[in-house]
């Protein structure tokens, strides 16, 4: 199983929270992950990167896709930062 990216969030502001909606998933096992990039901040010398993710509206469509509803949250006081949203996707076998 291999991570696509599928979305790109090219700023979050500190503290701040993004969301993102995914329609079209295949009924079976989907997963997804982050990658984050820290971003700038006035005066901080060494920003980092600290995001959390949620996963909390789940859809069933009439042709049998799945959609989602992502929550990203940049947990960093003081700098932005950057996050690729990941894809593991496996299709149901019927």
């Amino acid at each position: 199983m291999s991570a696509k990216l599928v979305y790109r969030f090219d700023y979050i502001a500190p503290k701040a929270e993004v969301a993102v909606f995914f329609h079209g998933l295949s009924d079976g096992f989907t997963s997804f992950s982050l990658r984050v990039f820290p971003g700038f901040g006035t005066g901080v010398s060494h920003p980092v990167g600290h995001v959390t993710l949620r996963q909390e509206e789940f859809y069933r469509h009439v042709d049998g896709t799945m959609a989602r509803k992502l929550y990203v949250h940049n947990l960093a006081p003081l700098n932005s930062c950057a996050v690729d949203v990941l894809l593991f996707e496996v299709p149901a076998v019927h």
